[in-house]
């Protein structure tokens, strides 16, 4: 679970640990201190990775390369993203453009890339990306966060066309 240290992402956590028991989550973030509080309140195999989906080197070394009991990922949550600022285009911060796309999309990218392959040669498992329907249907100073989760959509069908026959399913929650 990516973002798995807050909103969503811990919520999705949650729900995974109390509906089957024999589950090992593998969670995913930046803040490490609370990955650590809410590994230790799941109560079952929970394994801690501080990572900023964005740095595509460091996903693939991290995410590539999980321990041998959580290293057979069934179920991608790409929960990490974000929406920053309001304001009309003509008077956005560009910088906060950045980090939504880098987050948004590039993150996204990078985590499917390096766990995909190992579903496919499995012949099984499930990415659900977490999308919205800012990807839709606009409102003000939404500009590039619908981009982002218009991509999202897009990369997900994109995805399932690649899939067919694969028995790994994706799945897009807006």
């Amino acid at each position: 679970v990516t973002g798995a240290s807050s909103g969503f992402g811990t919520a999705i956590a949650r729900q995974f640990a109390r509906s089957w028991p024999d589950v090992r989550i593998v969670l995913v973030a930046r803040r490490t201190e609370r990955l650590t509080a809410l590994a230790a309140e799941l109560k079952v195999p929970t394994h801690v990775v501080s990572l900023d989906v964005r740095d595509r080197a460091e996903v693939e070394r991290t995410l590539g390369n999980l321990p041998s009991d959580f290293a057979e990922v069934d179920v991608l949550v790409n929960s990490a993203g974000l929406a920053l600022g309001l304001q009309p285009g003509f008077e956005a911060d560009v910088d906060d453009w950045d980090r939504m796309v880098q987050t948004n999309v590039a993150g996204l990218m990078y985590v499917t890339r390096t766990i995909l392959p190992g579903m496919v040669a499995r012949k099984r498992g499930h990415i659900i990306n977490l999308g919205s329907v800012a990807g839709s249907y606009p409102y003000p100073g939404g500009h590039v966060y619908g981009g982002t989760k218009a991509f999202v959509q897009q990369f997900s069908l994109g995805l399932r066309a690649d899939l067919i026959g694969t028995r790994v399913r994706v799945t897009c929650i807006e």
